[in-house]
Order: structure tokens, then C-alpha cells, then sequence
């Protein structure tokens, strides 16, 4: 795979997926799954090695990983909050590019609203 290649950037592409989806539910995991999905995105391991690690087969460790990704976007359909942050964030970038064409007293009410 070389970047810019498809298949690279549908990997890519999930795997900040992933991110963002641990980074939103970790704490709904449980903390093997946590260390887990930790091992395999933070300190870039394979699921051999982390399976190494936490003493259980290269299948083992695969299995964990994919049911935790399952519960994540599970989680993600049922509450949306990722989809949420990145809606806000896209509409807060659509504000502050209109900035100077928006009245004062409005940016003030949106400057409020974001403390």
C-alpha cells in the first residue's frame, strides 16, 4: 500500500475512525478492551504482540479488538455523538469563515455560547 493508493486511504480512514471513536466511548469499554484498542492505536502494536502482552493468542487478541470496534460503533449509531462533533465543529468553521460578514452582537452570542 502506498499513500495515496485507495486501499491506503480506506485504512487510514478507519483507523482515525477508531481514534475518534475510542477517543468519544472509551470509558464504556471495558479496560481490557480499553488497553487493547490502546495497544493496537497509541503504541501501533499488532494484534500478535498484544496478544503477547496480554497472554492470550494472536486470535484472542483479534477477537477483542474487532468486538470492541462492533460495541464502539454500535454505541456511535445509538448516540451519534461523534457525528454530532463533527457537525458542530464543520458549522463553527462555516461561522468563523462569514465572521466579517456576520453582525457583532452575534459573534458575541456565539463567543458566549462556546465558554
Amino acid at each position: 500500500m502506498k499513500d495515496g493508493d485507495a486501499d491506503f486511504d480506506m485504512v487510514l480512514f478507519e483507523r482515525v475512525r477508531f481514534g475518534e471513536l475510542l477517543d468519544a466511548y472509551s470509558e464504556i469499554l471495558t479496560k481490557k478492551q480499553r488497553d487493547a484498542c490502546a495497544a493496537l492505536l497509541a503504541e501501533d502494536l499488532t494484534v500478535t504482540e498484544i496478544g503477547s502482552l496480554m497472554g492470550m493468542t494472536r486470535q484472542g487478541a483479534y477477537d477483542l479488538v474487532k468486538r470492541s470496534r462492533d460495541r464502539l460503533e454500535d454505541i456511535e449509531r445509538r448516540l451519534g455523538l461523534v457525528r454530532l462533533r463533527k457537525s458542530h465543529d464543520a458549522l463553527l468553521a462555516a461561522i468563523r469563515g462569514e465572521e466579517a460578514a456576520l453582525p457583532r452582537r452575534f459573534m458575541e452570542k456565539i463567543a458566549a455560547l462556546r465558554k
